[in-house]
């Protein structure tokens, strides 16, 4: 199952990818236009992560599912 972690870029939000490993397997960049994977979609799943991300306050080192369920945090879990 993959894990995901949101940060604020310079510019954009970053969503990371990770899969069973201490090192991102993909980074996506959400913008005004939407997200940089491979989605045929505007709203894909990475847009609904950063949505909740924003709904939640921004918090740091929180950890979403697939289906932008919150899993736990980098910091105190």
């Amino acid at each position: 199952m993959a894990e995901y972690i949101v940060r604020k870029g310079k510019f954009n939000e970053e969503v990371a990818k990770f899969e069973e490993s201490n090192y991102p397997i993909d980074v996506y960049i959400i913008g005004g236009r939407g997200c940089s994977c491979p989605s045929r979609y505007r709203a894909c799943k990475h847009v609904k992560i950063v949505k909740a991300w924003h709904k939640a306050g921004s918090p740091l080192g929180v950890v979403y599912d697939d289906s932008a369920n919150r899993i736990g945090n980098l910091w105190t879990e």
